[in-house]
């Protein structure tokens, strides 16, 4: 009598099912997440916020020096989504004087200065607050107050008697310290929260009736 063949199966040693799929999925998550922030990168390092100062000049006055500038701002998308959820924009003016060539912090001079804007929501109106100078005042629109930045204001450096500074460096930023306190560390990661200008180098004019112009920017 014959017997039936056994039909017999071979098995490669293979991993579990899906491993290899698995691992395939991992690495293309993996590569979105790399591509993405570094295209995103690219993008908005072509993007034209900015903040700048405009037609910079230094005097000389009996309390020590002024930087007198207009401020050339273009808010970024996500400054402008904040300003219409209530959140207010500071930017810092910051100033050093010192006496000679060789830039110290701990021997500069140093003086900072604050602008504020905000949105009014009952009034539908922009506020501008000069925090050196304590003026306060309102836009119907935000382009408006934009513009009215773009006149000459003046920052002081109130100097002793008997202080000299022979080089002053002035820099306008974005101060993400005011913000609102849950936004302040997502803010440091995102390109459209880091407007600031270089760093300017003006020289005091030996006349008090002449006006230092800025000269190259460096940081």
């Amino acid at each position: 009598m014959l017997m039936p063949a056994r039909s017999t199966t071979t098995t490669s040693p293979v991993g579990p099912p899906g491993r290899a799929a698995r691992f395939c999925l991992a690495s293309m998550a993996a590569m979105v997440f790399i591509t993405l922030p570094l295209a995103g990168c690219r993008s908005e390092e072509e993007t034209d916020w900015h903040v700048d100062f405009i037609e910079p000049r230094l005097i000389r006055t009996e309390e020590g020096l002024e930087v007198v500038a207009g401020v050339d701002l273009d808010p970024s998308p996500a400054m402008l989504e904040a300003l219409e959820r209530g959140v207010s924009i500071t930017f810092l003016v910051a100033l050093r004087a010192s006496s000679g060539e060789i830039w110290l912090p701990g021997l500069d001079e140093r003086r900072r200065h604050r602008f504020r804007i905000s949105y009014l929501p009952l009034s539908r109106h922009y506020q501008l607050d000069d925090l050196h100078n304590a003026t306060r005042a309102t836009y119907p629109r935000l382009n408006m107050l934009i513009q009215a930045l773009r006149e000459p204001r003046s920052w002081s450096i109130p100097l002793a008697p008997d202080e000299t500074a022979s080089l002053v460096r002035a820099r306008i930023r974005l101060d993400r310290t005011r913000l609102p306190s849950p936004m302040r560390l997502p803010t440091w990661f995102e390109a459209q929260w880091h407007l600031d200008s270089d760093w300017l180098r003006l020289t005091p004019p030996d006349d008090p009736s002449d006006h230092a112009v800025g000269e190259a920017n460096d940081r």
